[in-house]
């Protein structure tokens, strides 16, 4: 399965039938197989913008419908052109390679070890002065 990743901050997941079923309803006369894959992440961007926000709950990674695992698999395509978002097609069926992890939005997250408190920031120059905005505690 084909699944389309969307990373804005939140991870969107929008799986290949869903993809099938929205285009479908489109009537456009082409068949779904024959889309690109830049149809294919174009079509998940459309699917994104136009969904109510009752909607965005069945595609959200960990709101109870979507899961870690199908966000793992074999990158096929991706476009991280732009700089608040990152649109990937992983192919599910295929194990995934090891690789580097991704910051979204060009941001670098960082954990606190102190209180547990998660945040990112973009274009760090100075690392060793690093403070949590929730605790105040140096940022190892």
């Amino acid at each position: 399965m084909k699944n389309v990743v969307i990373h804005k901050i939140v991870t969107f997941i929008f799986t290949e039938e869903q993809l099938k079923s929205y285009w479908e309803k489109k009537k456009t006369g082409l068949p779904f197989a024959t889309l690109t894959n830049e149809q294919y992440m174009k079509l998940a961007e459309e699917m994104l913008e136009y969904s109510s926000h009752s909607q965005l709950q069945q595609h959200l990674m960990d709101g109870g419908w979507r899961s870690k695992e199908e966000t793992e698999g074999l990158v096929v395509a991706e476009d991280d052109s732009r700089e608040d978002v990152h649109v990937e097609i992983v192919d599910t069926s295929i194990a995934k390679r090891p690789t580097n992890k991704l910051f979204i939005d060009r941001l670098t997250e960082f954990r606190c070890p102190q209180c547990q408190f998660t945040f990112y920031t973009r274009e760090l120059e100075n690392r060793s002065h690093l403070l949590c905005p929730s605790c105040r505690n140096t940022i190892q």
